[in-house]
């Protein structure tokens, strides 16, 4: 009897901890729109994190290369005390979907206060190739600075190295910035025809007015122009609104720190 009862006891302990939730990994929220960070720790000053993001936002705009700058209490704030720094960097990394599926050279800097850790996650376009310039990054900029206490200037030294890296690399431009190729004797054709169409243009509207076929051109050039500049007008919100977020992962190295 005893030993049924004590079936039953392990049965009903076993169904509760099947039952029981397992408590997920958590993240912080993304950065507001035109913000390259997320103080979560709040550490970084006001007037470097203005600077910060002015480093961010001109990258991102001239190379498409989005820096992320995240700062945490602890891991265990986040459900993720399991993990390591590196691990979380790169579900965090994957999570927000750092830089782009076309282009992947995010770059994430996450500081966790608690756990005295400092993590540069690559994206995976990066391919492993620049470890040892985030390891002196993370060593000769950042470390220092948060060993004497001044998180924020660590933090803001760290990405003025991370811009220079980006910038000095030689990786492939934006296709969004491609430069339309030298086509030779055709420019000049091209201006030729063109110039003979204004001239005729204008040849009609002075002849016929309204009701030639000049005015009617005009129009739908005009018409033709309007649009594009909407167009432009609606896909520069759209590129400046994703923040860097489109659809990238980690997996292209970085380097971890500790003080």
């Amino acid at each position: 009897m005893n030993i049924k009862l004590c079936l039953v006891n392990l049965f009903l302990i076993a169904l509760i901890i099947v039952a029981e939730p397992v408590s997920a990994v958590e993240f912080p929220q993304k950065p507001e729109k035109n913000s390259f960070y997320v103080d979560e720790a709040d550490i970084i000053q006001s007037s470097q994190a203005q600077e910060l993001n002015n480093i961010a936002a001109t990258l991102l705009n001239e190379e498409k290369i989005p820096i992320i700058v995240v700062t945490i209490p602890s891991l265990i704030t986040y459900k993720a005390s399991n993990m390591s720094i590196e691990q979380y960097a790169r579900e965090l990394f994957d999570e927000w979907g750092v830089g782009y599926k076309d282009r992947n050279f995010g770059i994430l800097l996450l500081v966790s206060t608690g756990d005295r850790k400092a993590r540069i996650e690559f994206g995976a376009g990066w391919n492993n190739q620049y470890n040892n310039e985030a390891e002196e990054i993370m060593q000769s900029l950042i470390i220092p600075e948060f060993k004497r206490g001044d998180y924020s200037l660590g933090i803001l030294k760290g990405v003025k190295g991370l811009d220079s890296v980006a910038r000095g690399l030689g990786l492939p431009k934006p296709t969004v910035a491609d430069k339309v190729s030298d086509m030779g004797g055709m420019n000049i054709l091209f201006m030729i025809i063109g110039g003979l169409l204004v001239v005729a243009i204008i040849h009609s509207i002075i002849k016929d007015g309204r009701s030639g076929w000049g005015w009617k051109v005009l129009i739908a050039i005009g018409a033709i122009i309007g649009i594009m500049f909407l167009l432009l007008a609606i896909l520069g919100r759209n590129s400046g609104g994703d923040g860097g977020f489109g659809g990238g992962f980690g997996g292209g190295g970085g380097a971890t720190g500790s003080w």
